[in-house]
């Protein structure tokens, strides 16, 4: 059991999870390594998840800060990004994990970051990989889909996964956070300037964070590509890439993927 060693911060977005955010806050309290804090980040929720979370916080007052966000936006995205943004700016811990309130971690999690933070001096950001959790019974790792790529977004694994130095990661939300591109969230905004502006993209090849999905996502399924809200969020892929690195966007203008995506947009009029 690790009594020693740098602060950990682990910021928890939460905006109606009362059914699981009590599993995440625990998850973290269970971890084999002692020298975290949570900040937990209440968007407004209009559910007992505040309840819930300041129950746990009387018998953990040292290790559970609560901040409750009452002026919420109507784009999530972009509450998510300000959720992070202002747990920021309260956290103490030279490294943060992010964890989504219906997510949850292995136990020994947190011990492997900061070992591969330690062992990786250079390295400002880490994934560790994902279990996609769909019930009790029904559990997946997923080890070989997430890879970089040189002149576009990578495949990076699920928010709950994202690891960083905490001093590398507030200079680097200021440079991602544009007013636009409502659709994409801040996992796509900050994994792709790490791996395209800072060239890092580095991964924990262990199953350590517990994944909540719906098995009917058509994100897993062909039917992706007849929805209008995949294509729209796959423009705006291509738009923030050429925002922030236009010599690497360029690379794409006559690519397949590039010419279908415009071609989509023009039939569904997306902006």
């Amino acid at each position: 059991m690790s009594k020693s060693g740098p602060l950990v911060s682990i910021l928890i977005n939460n905006y109606n999870k009362e059914k699981f955010c009590e599993k995440a806050v625990k998850s973290v309290l269970k971890q084999n390594y002692k020298k975290i804090e949570i900040i937990f980040f209440d968007d407004g929720s209009t559910d007992s998840s505040i309840k819930r979370i300041s129950k746990i916080k009387r018998n953990n007052k040292n290790k559970v800060k609560i901040i409750i966000n009452k002026k919420r936006k109507n784009i999530f995205s972009f509450n998510q990004l300000n959720a992070i943004k202002k747990s920021l700016k309260v956290c103490k811990g030279k490294f943060v994990c992010i964890l989504d309130s219906d997510d949850f971690f292995e136990k020994n999690k947190i011990k492997k970051i900061v070992n591969f933070f330690k062992e990786n001096k250079s390295s400002d950001i880490v994934f560790d990989l994902p279990i996609i959790f769909y019930n009790p019974s029904k559990k997946q790792k997923i080890n070989n889909e997430y890879f970089y790529r040189e002149n576009k977004w990578p495949k990076f694994p699920p928010t709950s996964c994202l690891s960083f130095r905490k001093k590398s990661l507030i200079k680097s939300i200021n440079k991602i956070s544009f007013k636009d591109y409502s659709e994409l969230w801040f996992d796509f905004r900050i994994t792709t300037f790490y791996a395209l502006k800072k060239r890092q993209f580095n991964l924990i090849n262990e199953n350590l964070t517990f994944y909540r999905q719906n098995s009917n996502n058509y994100e897993n399924k062909y039917q992706k590509f007849l929805n209008k809200e995949w294509w729209g969020r796959r423009y705006q892929a291509f738009q923030f890439l050429k925002k922030i690195d236009y010599k690497k966007f360029n690379n794409n203008i006559f690519t397949f993927d590039y010419l279908t995506t415009l071609f989509f947009n023009k039939i569904f009029m997306i902006k």
